[in-house]
């Protein structure tokens, strides 16, 4: 297992790009614009077969690191039939800013 960080969002969407990492990316950019960039850092780990088996933001409150996974290969099965769906995306997104979800 390989063991990423990165300290912007920029350089952890171009590294998931280039890792073929597309399931969650347009999510990712608006999820990652929500977060104060100087409260946190991404940690990215990556398989020996160069896969992405987990993402993470880390932040800093105090001296508290607090870690929040926004990628769990496990739900990859879950969600494969609809992560390319654009319709089914924007339904989704609408009802999370109607229901407060972030």
């Amino acid at each position: 297992m390989k063991q990423y960080t990165f300290k912007n969002r920029d350089d952890v969407v171009e590294f998931l790009d280039n890792h073929n990492f597309k399931y969650y990316i347009p999510r990712l950019r608006e999820y990652m614009s929500n977060i104060k960039d100087e409260l946190k850092y991404y940690y990215i780990e990556v398989s020996n077969s160069e896969e992405v088996e987990n993402c993470y933001i880390v932040s800093i409150s105090g001296e508290r690191e607090f870690k929040e996974n926004f990628f769990d290969i496990n739900k990859v099965d879950e969600f494969k039939d609809t992560a390319y769906n654009i319709e089914y995306r924007d339904s989704k997104y609408k009802e999370g800013i109607e229901h407060d979800y972030f």
